[in-house]
């Protein structure tokens, strides 16, 4: 076992100087095994009478020279550099077929009505609210004939073609001005 002890002079103000002092004592060793235990069992182990009685038969150690001291400002002594690990080895690249992503998208068909939906246009792919616009349709022929037939031929049987209610609604896209899809009241 080694022992350091440092001391530190503190009436020098300017520097401090360490000085350390190593001693080494004896390491203890096992005692001689007892021919008496089983093979194979470690014999137990001392009491506590045995060692404090054995501690006088080990001398303590004497005090050896100091190493070196170094003064503040001196390099520290250099020591070789040995590599743990070698470098990693270069791995040869292997070809590899470009890869290829395929999205599936699932559209969900749009039912249209009377009233503007919100849908992605197929020409122009952006997420658009549809804009309506209005056509006289079968629906709105049909009530025009039948005002006809009750007897409102003077302008009365022309009032469906002023109803949206009555009339087919067309949807177009706001962006691409394209027509996305038609409901039909008939």
């Amino acid at each position: 076992m080694i022992r350091y002890t440092v001391c530190v002079e503190p009436h020098r103000a300017l520097r401090n100087i360490t000085f350390i002092r190593r001693s080494t004592v004896p390491m203890a060793s096992a005692p001689p095994p007892d021919s008496s235990a089983q093979m194979g069992y470690a014999p137990p182990p001392p009491s506590y009478a045995e060692t404090i009685g054995a501690g006088a038969l080990y001398p303590q150690g004497t005090a050896s020279p100091p190493p070196p001291v170094y003064k503040e400002g001196a390099p520290y002594p250099t020591q070789p550099y040995t590599q743990m690990y070698p470098p990693p080895q270069p791995v040869p690249s292997m070809a590899s077929p470009p890869m290829v992503s395929v999205q599936t998208v699932y559209v969900q068909p749009v039912s249209f009505a009377d009233v503007p939906a919100q849908t992605c246009c197929p020409v122009c792919s952006q997420t658009v609210v549809t804009r309506l616009e209005h056509n006289p349709g079968t629906m709105a022929w049909l009530v025009c004939a039948g005002l006809c037939i009750i007897g409102c031929m003077y302008g009365c049987c022309l009032i469906p073609f002023c109803v949206d209610s009555l009339k087919d609604v067309t949807h177009f896209c706001p962006n691409c001005n394209r027509a996305i899809g038609s409901f039909k009241r008939l």
